[in-house]
This record gives C-alpha cells, structure tokens and sequence, in this order.
C-alpha cells in the first residue's frame, strides 16, 4: 500500500479542519489528486466522508496552510485584479498561460503540519510512513479552481502544460510574516547560514527545502510552535504583470544614403548621428503592435557609407512583449507605405509578413552562407594606368580564392584571422554618360577620367573594401594585383543578397 487508509484520511482531516486550515488545504493534505473533487471541495468533503452532511465552511480566519490562497476572499482579490490589468493591457492573444508564485515559508508551515500531525495523533506506523507522501500542491489547487474563472473573466483560453501560450499572466503572492518565519528557522537550524549571510547569498526554495530535510522533529519544537500558529493577516497580492513571446516582422529594405548607419551610433554613451535604419523601419511597427520595445535583425549589414539598392537586404525586427500580434495584409501595406513616405533615406522593398523560427533560421544562415552581390566604384591613381587597364579580363576570372587577414579598420573589435573567401565572379566596365553626370552633379570636384565600375559576386562575409584596396597587404591577392595597378574605392554599393526572403 503507498497511500493512507480512509480512516486515518478522515482523521487527518478532522484534525486540520479544527486547527485552522481551509478545505481545500484539508483535501491536498490527506492526497486528494482528483481534479474534480476541487471544483466543489464542500461536497467533495462530504462524499468522501470526511465531514458531516450539515458541514458549512467558515473563513474567519486565515488558513493556517495557505494563508488564505485557497480561500474565496484571496482568490476573489487576485481574479478582480487580473481582470483589471488584462482589460488595461488590451493584448489580442486567444490564449494565456498563468504563472503563480507563492512564499517559501508555506513549506515551512507543511513540514509544521506533518510533525504536529504525528505527534498529536495515534496513527499507524505504516500510515506515518506515508504521511505527506504526495501531497497535492497549493498551486496545482488553485490552477484547478481559479483557471475556469479567469477564462470566463477575460474571454481567452488557458493553456498548460509543456507547449505554453505566448501570453503570460504572472502572479506573485506575498505574506508580512513570510521571510520572517524562514529566516529564523536557517538562522537557528542551519550551520552555514552566517557564512551565507556574510557572502550576501541568498537562500532559494529548494534551499529552505533541503535545510528542511535534515531537521529532526524535535529541533523543530525547541524554536517553533507545533501546529503553527493561526495567521493574523492573509496573503497580500503583490503584483501581476503580463507579458507576451516576441513575435517578428520581416520585409527587405534599400538604404539609400551614404551617411546613415544602420543602427542607433552610440560612442561614449554620445549619438554619433541623428537617424539610423533601425530607427526608421521601427518606429510605426512598434506603434502598430504596442511592443514595449525591440531589436534589429538584418541579413550582414551595410557600413554608413555604403547603399544598399535593388531588391534590398533582407531584414526582421523582434518586437519585445507586443500587445498586438496579428495584423491584417492590408494594414502591413499601409505601414509599408507609411514608413517610405516617410524619409527618403530608407524604402521598403517587400511585403512586410509575421515571421517564424524557419525563417529566423534562414536570416541567420544568410549571414555567412549565402551569396552577395555589389557595385563598386574604383579609382586608379594613375591616369597613365588606368587608360592601358584591361578591365575585360576580370570577367574570365571565376571563383576566385582570397585570403583576408582582420581588416585594419575592425580589429579594434575583432580577433585577428585569416579568412578564405570566394569572389565568383567579375565584370569591370568605364561609366556611362549617364552614370558620370550624375556623379558629376553630386561631387562637383570628383575627377571622371580614372574611374571605373566593378559588379561582383562574392561569398557572404567577404570584406569588399580591403578587396578592391587591398588593405595594406592583409587581402590577397586584392583587385589591385589581379589588374596589376593601384586601386582604390570611391563608393561601394550592395546591389543583391541571394536569399530567398521572406
């Protein structure tokens, strides 16, 4: 037998009920587990023979077990308020997972019950053995009776189990007496509790519960009255806070300008410039899905001088714990739209959608794994040079293999390595007429005549600069050594990153 006799159940329980607990705390501590059985613990009570048919609850006081979590007044005060903060919060989801936290010393006020319970009754021993076996959990109790009533209140479905909501309702119980009554108990029960003290560590649950073992029922009665004493004041409800899984939009976007970074630039805690991508892109989804805040994902990045153009670079945002989490096609079009008429610097190229894990998966493999292609205008010092330049040969140059030592401009904040990188494939050509007025009005004071453009293809995670300049030597071979001239960048542009997105 693994479980308690019925007598012994009803004697138990009698007993709990004239000390002072409540009946659902009197059910749990004799191992009631059936679910049903706390839907109307009254008549539960009386089925079971473990009170009288003419059995009225009382609730003077508070439970001498759960300080009052499991009465109607407690659980009355929690369901008004979660009510309250729910209906401000106005968040969308359907579902929502609950999360109960209680005090630590409810377990000391169990372990107070188990001795009082063998010192004060005449049990059997194979009773006693399994007395508080399996005791059913304050919390598992009051999931039980307050999940139906909190869906009926806030129109959304619980969830529990090992595939929570994304919407979470986080409930933290507290009790005046709480810390007081475990902080004596290590203080007289625990031969390190001054060592922890000194070191400011503090004790956790399973702390308490540990000490807890190794206390013999007599240690217990020299500091503690047995049965614990009756409460003066129930349990306070300290917070509920709510709180929703990031979800993710995706889109493609084309920068535009030479001189905006693509996230906010801070050195020295000082904005280094007034804009960025980030802060162009997010601010109307942020307004759109009411997130408390985000962060940026994008497909590599683009330097401040460089553009990104064409199809645009693939890019997300998380938006953190976001009151709206579906948004209809046609209100994401008009976001889109906001967004591109709303600066210049920055567009829009794609539908924004929601994301999931596969496509953050697919975001995060782009990186490094995919191809990238660019535009790059060069210059050659050297007049002379560059009109005996044979940019033709470039384009029979196929899968090209470069070594690139950590560019000199990032080593500040990257290990020095050798990276192996592919350029798969070339094509130089002079500027047209149309490409060289355009320059021409934009910098009045640029020279035309030793310029040319390159479009290239390249592994992702290539440094494209250092290839064309070379980098003092840390790019080999460079474009400079398969022209035979010294080259270097004027302007570079991203004209495509080969991922299929989103």
């Amino acid at each position: 037998m693994d479980s308690l006799t019925h007598e012994t159940e009803i004697k138990i329980f009698k007993y709990l009920l004239e000390i002072g607990c409540c009946i659902n705390c009197c059910l749990r501590l004799v191992s009631v587990h059936n679910p049903e059985y706390y839907e109307n613990p009254i008549e539960a009570s009386k089925k079971l023979k473990y009170v009288e048919e003419s059995y009225k609850i009382s609730e003077e006081s508070p439970c001498i077990a759960c300080l009052g979590i499991l009465q109607e007044t407690g659980k009355h005060q929690v369901l008004e308020e979660i009510t309250r903060v729910i209906l401000l919060e106005g968040n969308d989801s359907p579902t929502f997972t609950c999360a109960l936290s209680v005090p630590m010393s409810l377990t000391l006020r169990e372990k107070f019950l188990d001795i009082s319970i063998r010192e004060n009754l005449d049990l059997p021993p194979n009773d006693l053995e399994h007395l508080f076996l399996r005791i059913e959990s304050i919390k598992d109790v009051w999931k039980i009776q307050m999940l139906p009533r909190i869906e009926a209140k806030i129109s959304k479905t619980s969830i529990t189990g090992n595939s929570p909501s994304p919407f979470l309702i986080d409930i933290s119980l507290i009790h005046d007496c709480d810390e007081s009554d475990y902080d004596y108990l290590l203080k007289k029960c625990d031969p390190n509790y001054h060592e922890r003290r000194n070191r400011n560590i503090k004790y956790s649950r399973n702390n308490i519960k540990k000490v807890l073992s190794t206390i013999d029922k007599n240690k217990f009665a020299e500091f503690f009255a047995i049965p614990p004493a009756k409460p003066t004041r129930p349990i306070q409800l300290e917070k509920i806070s709510c709180s929703h899984a990031g979800v993710f939009i995706g889109g493609r976007y084309n920068k535009l300008s030479r001189e905006l970074s693509q996230t906010p630039w801070f050195i020295n805690g000082e904005k280094k410039m007034e804009s960025s991508v980030q802060d162009l892109l997010c601010g109307p989804l942020i307004e759109a899905t009411r997130a408390d805040s985000l962060k940026f994902l994008s497909s590599g990045r683009e330097d401040v001088d460089v553009r990104t153009i064409n199809s645009g670079r693939p890019f997300a945002v998380e938006l953190i714990n976001p009151r709206r989490t579906t948004i209809p096609e046609d209100e994401m079009k008009m976001i889109s739209e906001k967004i591109n008429s709303s600066t210049e610097l920055v567009q829009i190229t794609s539908n924004l959608k929601f994301l999931d894990a596969e496509h953050l998966k697919t975001l995060k493999d782009g990186e490094n794994k995919k191809s990238k292609f660019y535009r790059a205008l060069c210059v050659v010092n050297n007049k002379s040079k560059i009109e005996a330049l044979n940019l033709e040969k470039l384009a029979e140059m196929r899968h090209v293999k470069i070594i690139q030592k950590t560019p000199v401009r990032v080593l500040h904040r990257r290990p020095l390595a050798a990276r192996v990188r592919m350029l798969y494939r070339m094509r130089g050509r002079r500027l047209t007429n149309k490409e060289a007025e355009e320059l021409k009005k934009n910098t009045p004071d640029i020279l035309l005549d030793n310029l040319f453009i390159l479009d290239f293809k390249t592994q992702a995670g290539t440094y494209v600069k250092e290839f064309v300049h070379g980098d003092f030597g840390r790019t080999k071979p460079s474009l400079g050594d398969l022209l035979g001239v010294d080259v270097d960048i004027a302007a570079l542009d991203v004209t495509g990153i080969n991922l299929h997105w989103p």
